[in-house]
């Protein structure tokens, strides 16, 4: 459950509190960022190593998709290039 912080408004003075997230809730939400990469890569060796950790923090990883969604975009590196944007080509040989 995230903490409770009080804060005092700059404007008028006035007392109000915001919700800050614990850092067990911020490892979990950056482990699940973390999973879902994996899961859309197919890698299902990291997957499992993620969800080793989620289970030590008590998450329940047995709903979560172990597959990638249908329709979803592959990670499929093989020929692909790192291109310069289109403003920054040929700008070497400009004198």
């Amino acid at each position: 459950m995230p903490d409770r912080i009080e804060v005092r408004a700059v404007r008028n003075g006035g007392l109000d509190h915001i919700e800050v997230p614990t850092a067990d809730e911020t490892w979990v939400a950056a482990l699940l960022r973390e999973r879902a990469g994996y899961v859309m890569r197919s890698r299902p060796d990291r997957v499992a190593q993620v969800d080793a950790e989620l289970d030590r923090l008590g998450v329940d990883t047995s709903a979560l998709p172990t597959t990638p969604a249908k329709g979803a975009p592959s990670d499929d590196r093989k020929g692909h290039r790192s291109r310069q944007p289109a403003g920054r080509r040929g700008a070497a040989g400009r004198g």
